[in-house]
């Protein structure tokens, strides 16, 4: 009789703790199944910086071609944007300067805020001669 008692209390707390169990089982799970939910989110945020970065790189280096097609001497400081979204700041000594080297700075707002992308470019002092004026 005693054993008897003994085995029911035991399946009465066994039972109690399969439902701890599979409540902490489906809390795992949750939290598995949202980490896979932001993969596509995080992948597609990925690919949006990736895009802009590419479009900001492609404007500074026309940027920089366009300066470089200038004329020698005249110098240039100028900000202007473009498309909304992106700010192109280039800056171009004279020529004779002692670092006769052409920036752009690229800024743009992004998904994760402000970004900018600064390149620069030693300039020719023959560029000039490309267009076919001196």
């Amino acid at each position: 009789m005693m054993k008897r008692v003994q085995r029911e209390e035991y399946r009465q707390c066994r039972a109690g703790f399969a439902l701890v169990e599979t409540m902490i089982a489906l809390v795992i799970l949750a939290v598995a199944l949202l980490t896979l939910a932001m993969v596509p989110l995080m992948t597609s945020k990925v690919g949006i910086q990736t895009a802009r970065r590419e479009r900001a790189t492609a404007l500074a280096v026309q940027t920089l071609d366009v300066l470089e097609a200038g004329a020698a001497n005249e110098a240039v400081d100028r900000s202007e944007v473009v498309s909304g979204d992106y700010t192109i700041l280039s800056v171009k000594p004279a020529y004779g300067a002692a670092n006769y080297r052409a920036a752009v700075t690229v800024t743009w707002g992004g998904v994760t805020g402000a970004t900018s992308l600064t390149m620069e470019r030693d300039l020719s002092k023959f560029s000039d001669l490309t267009r076919g004026t001196k």
